[in-house]
């Protein structure tokens, strides 16, 4: 890696892109901005397990960046075609804004609070894994805060939701014995 530059890591899967387009975009992005290299990692090739495990990959496409001196800067659910939001991280690395210690040390303490809470549904396993790969994502104060607030309302909308699913069926369901817990 370039002392100057920074690293985007692009994980993908063949099943969904095609590599001749990728490198098509990986070439004309580093003509535009000389101040990145992107790495094209093709996570259905096992050479890239080892790799894709290091950096967390369970969804693709994801963006990894990287500062120049190998630290994660940032991570995006996004196409390497999502060229004005590549051009912003790699600004906001370059000027020092990224990465975070402060959000990255806020993230962390959430992320391995979630993890410690039981999952006792499909459901539950679903709304987990979407919120860990949105926080995952945050790279901001104010993303990571608005990022909460809406799970937390998200999740106050669906226990409602539910609340009220489970009162239209115990309605149904009289004198039929104990409900299950």
């Amino acid at each position: 890696m370039s002392e100057r530059k920074v690293e985007i890591m692009y994980f993908y899967s063949d099943m969904h892109e095609n590599e001749k387009k990728l490198t098509k975009i990986t070439k004309k992005l580093g003509q535009e901005r000389k101040d990145i290299h992107i790495r094209l990692i093709n996570i259905d090739d096992p050479v890239n397990n080892e790799l894709a495990e290091l950096y967390g990959v369970d969804t693709v496409p994801l963006l990894v960046f990287l500062t120049p001196r190998g630290e994660v800067a940032a991570k995006k659910f996004l196409p390497l075609s999502a060229k004005k939001v590549v051009y912003q991280i790699t600004d906001q690395i370059n000027k020092g804004e990224l990465p975070n210690p402060q959000v990255e040390e806020l993230k962390t303490k959430i992320l391995d609070a979630l993890n410690s809470v039981t999952k006792r549904s499909d459901l539950t396993e679903i709304v987990a894994e979407q919120l860990m790969d949105d926080l995952t994502e945050a790279s901001g104060k104010t993303e990571l805060y608005e990022l909460i607030n809406s799970h937390i309302s998200a999740i106050n909308h669906s226990i409602s939701d539910l609340e009220e699913f489970k009162r239209v069926l115990q309605r149904y369901y009289k004198n039929q014995g104990n409900f299950v817990v």
